[in-house]
């Protein structure tokens, strides 16, 4: 990948209607070089997908909250790890849970969760800690994203 992929794909992700002419404008290349480029980089999973973002006010949420999830108290380790993986799996398929991750050592799962307000950010929690499977769950709303609203839920 060069920088005109890197400059393209750059483009793309602000705006991904735009057309292979305005971008081609832009970087003062052929269209049909861009053409080309774009295709390549989709046949090589470079770019996955175009999508809509929408904001998370438009669906009702106007908070979001970092959640961590701690797994445990199952008698064998290998219980505990497997666990949380599905664990994680089934929270990431709630349309409010927009990014998952997990950590092996412990047995942690990170979310960030879209909520209405703080009371369903803290009754999400709670939620969460009734399963046998959580040990401890903690949440920190986030108030101000400088960059990266499109996944954290708060668009300046």
């Amino acid at each position: 990948m060069d920088q005109l992929d890197r400059d393209l794909i750059r483009i793309l992700q602000k705006d991904a209607r735009i057309s292979f002419t305005d971008i081609a404008e832009k970087l003062d290349k052929a269209d049909t070089t861009i053409h080309f480029r774009t295709k390549r980089l989709k046949s090589t999973n470079v770019i996955t997908r175009f999508s809509a973002l929408v904001k998370p006010e438009a669906l009702g949420y106007h908070l979001s909250g970092l959640f961590k999830i701690e797994i445990g108290g199952h008698i064998l380790p290998d219980i505990s790890q497997n666990r949380t993986h599905t664990f994680a799996e089934e929270i990431a398929q709630e349309e409010h849970c927009l990014w998952v991750a997990v950590d092996n050592e412990p047995m942690t799962i990170h979310a960030l969760i879209l909520a209405k307000d703080e009371v369903t950010l803290e009754e999400k929690a709670e939620q969460l800690r009734k399963s046998p499977d959580v040990v401890k769950v903690s949440v920190n709303p986030l108030k101000s994203v400088v960059k990266g609203w499109e996944i954290s839920g708060n668009p300046e």
